[in-house]
């Protein structure tokens, strides 16, 4: 049958029925949905399927798990099939034009962007246009691009001075410490916020650079709130940082001869160093870092005990968060270098003669390491 005979939910002519899911499995009372193949092959992600059924006689059978609303995954569809679906604002365009995305249907696509280009923008809904295009890699229809090119090719290069001056401030640029927390609480919340992959780039990218100048130039001040910040940005940058900031060479032995020669501010420069190596150690654990085991390993047995000699001096419920952060990087990893870390952390405790922690000992205990004598 002709694609242009074909249409929506009829029953008598379709050749698949699919139904759509919640994330608990969960089928929809309006399920199966009758379609056509010829039609859903204008969707990359239902190629696969159709294919596998190509030969077969009996209706296909598919299963999708959606994670938008069940109406817009309806209306993509109807685009599929050219029917003339109406939007009933800029906000459900989006959302539709979000599943044509995740559905790969570039004719459903295509339909969003011409609405979009057609009709009238409030000041507000502008930036929300470009963030989601941006935000889902999407390129604009030739006529849309057209009427958002104010954001020209000079735009970035402005953002990337404006941060630049952001985060000067934040560093401590200003001697008026309200001034720079509201300027850093700004800067935070820019970063959680629904703000364009290009911003966060630039974000990332200016952060990172100011974050290995810090490190040259031992500004520890700096280092541990450009660290808050750079949390926020995308692992890849956090992985830079924490590159820069772990394998430095020069950069640990400064970290030593603070300890060794300079007791009088120790109290005050180490805290933001050790601060910042347990960041590192959670955001591996909680899996927002991922690192090769290999550097797991590498970063345990070099950071862990000068992190060691750090808590020497210090609080119970930091000697305890280092336990925990450990812990959680060393059940990562396979059994024989579990057994590395331990002895190379019972070492710590005896050179520095800390209790060894209740955590510590059942991780002891599960690597069939001896605990008698500590």
């Amino acid at each position: 049958m002709a694609e242009a005979q074909l249409r929506f939910g009829d029953q008598s002519s379709a050749d698949v029925k699919l139904f759509l899911t919640g994330t608990n499995d969960e089928k929809y009372g309006r399920n199966p949905i009758y379609l056509h193949s010829q039609i859903l092959k204008r969707s990359k992600c239902f190629e696969p399927e159709l294919s596998a059924h190509s030969s077969s006689d009996k209706p296909t059978e598919i299963c999708v798990s959606i994670s938008h609303d069940f109406d817009h995954y309806l209306k993509c569809i109807q685009l599929m099939y050219g029917e003339n679906v109406h939007f009933s604002n800029i906000e459900e365009c989006l959302a539709i034009l979000s599943v044509a995305s995740e559905m790969l249907a570039d004719y459903s696509i295509e339909k969003c962007m011409q609405y979009l280009e057609a009709v009238r923008w409030s000041a507000e809904q502008e930036p929300r246009i470009r963030n989601v295009l941006s935000s889902l890699e999407l390129k604009p229809s030739p006529d849309l691009a057209a009427r958002l090119h104010q954001e020209d090719d000079n735009h970035i290069v402005f953002v990337e001075k404006s941060i630049q001056e952001i985060v000067s401030l934040i560093k401590g640029g200003d001697n008026d410490l309200s001034s720079q927390k509201t300027v850093e609480i700004y800067f935070v919340r820019m970063l959680e916020g629904n703000t364009s992959r290009d911003v966060m780039a630039v974000c990332g990218r200016v952060l990172l650079q100011e974050f290995k100048e810090a490190i040259d130039s031992r500004d520890l001040s700096s280092l541990w709130t450009l660290f808050q910040l750079i949390q926020y940005c995308e692992g890849e940058i956090l992985k830079a940082a924490m590159k820069a900031f772990c394998e430095d060479v020069q950069f640990m032995e400064f970290v030593k001869q603070q300890k060794n020669y300079h007791p009088n501010t120790f109290g005050i420069i180490i805290p933001n160093v050790f601060d910042i190596l347990m960041g590192f150690m959670k955001a591996t654990g909680d899996g927002k870092l991922i690192i090769s085991r290999a550097c797991r390993v590498s970063f345990l047995t070099t950071w862990v005990p000068i992190m060691g000699r750090l808590c020497r001096d210090g609080s119970r419920r930091q000697l305890g968060e280092l336990d925990k952060a450990v812990l959680d990087v060393v059940e990562s990893l396979p059994p024989v270098d579990k057994k590395s870390i331990c002895v190379v952390w019972v070492k710590v405790y005896r050179v520095n003669k800390i209790n060894i922690a209740t955590p510590f000992l059942l991780c002891l205990k599960m690597c069939n390491m001896p605990t008698a004598n500590l």
